[in-house]
């Protein structure tokens, strides 16, 4: 958020509500700005991009990969930036690598909105545009199947999902290299239109940048490797703080950490997740598997 994702779609479809991200961009100053080169010098083909964001953002293997994130979500008026409440973002992955080269993600994510100044849930907001007290509402997207190719994330497919997507532009890289780092940004830009005549269309601005280690990234003996993330998006106002048709519009920034287990997650994370949704924070694992088994069983046939 959460720092973060990878801003979930098939939730969002069934709540009316944006999906977010896993993906985005940031400025790294003092890198190269030409194609990435690896730790042995050479420039990184498309097919080797992926597999490096891959160690960074995930794992050659199944295992559970934890995106965590802490940041701020702001309401812009004027080109005035006002910071409304916290994000603590949660984003969990298993990776599927796929004969083509490509790679198949169960995920979910649960990312919560806190006061900014105690850091705890937030259940109610004042809305300092309105003057009205909204009830908020924290997000669940997923579990859900995604696509990962050296060309980004992929759309969904399916008349169950992809008929709701009418624009859809993603990227992955140039990743750029510099004091034996690498960065290698993504993002999704995309118009999400329900066919009820009274839903919102949703705009989808989603950046995110993933770092670490040139070397291990690089490396085909590594598996994964220590990643830092770096999300930010832009999108309409939140549906619940009841906007209706007042100009402006919302941002996030937020940075954090790959991580392998709900232990090594903050305790005000942690706190949260137990709060609204207990089940999927006990047992991300669990919550992952039809997913899981659907990649398998398109694999075994």
């Amino acid at each position: 958020m959460d720092c973060c994702l990878n801003h979930s779609l098939t939730a969002y479809i069934h709540n009316r509500r944006q999906f977010i991200q896993s993906l985005g961009a940031g400025l790294i100053p003092g890198v190269l700005p030409a194609s990435a080169l690896a730790a042995d010098g050479n420039v990184l083909n498309d097919q080797q991009l992926l597999d490096s964001y891959v160690r960074l953002a995930g794992s050659h293997d199944d295992r559970l990969v934890i995106w965590w994130m802490d940041g701020i979500r702001y309401g812009v008026v004027n080109a005035v930036a006002k910071p409304l409440y916290g994000m603590k973002v949660g984003m969990f992955h298993r990776y599927f690598l796929q004969p083509d080269g490509s790679f198949q993600i169960a995920f979910f994510e649960l990312t919560y909105y806190t006061d900014l100044q105690s850091g705890r849930l937030l259940k109610f907001f004042d809305n300092p545009y309105t003057g009205e007290t909204n009830k908020v509402r924290h997000v669940r997207l997923g579990p859900e199947v995604r696509e990962l190719t050296s060309q980004g994330l992929m759309p969904p497919k399916g008349a169950a999902l992809g008929d709701f997507v009418k624009e859809y532009r993603n990227s992955l890289g140039p990743a750029k290299t510099g004091n034996r780092k690498i960065w290698i940004p993504a993002s999704v830009e995309a118009t999400i239109q329900f066919p009820k005549p009274t839903a919102p269309q949703i705009l989808l601005n989603l950046y995110t940048t993933v770092s670490g280690s040139l070397a291990d990234a690089t490396s085909n003996k590594a598996t994964t490797s220590a990643c830092d993330i770096a999300f930010s998006n832009v999108l309409k106002w939140e549906p619940w703080m009841n906007m209706q048709d007042r100009p402006g519009q919302m941002m996030s920034k937020a940075e954090g950490m790959k991580l392998f287990s709900v232990t090594d997650m903050p305790d005000d994370y942690i706190a949260c997740a137990d709060e609204v949704h207990p089940s999927y924070i006990a047992d991300p694992v669990s919550k992952l598997q039809k997913q899981v088994d659907k990649i398998k069983s398109k694999n075994s046939t």
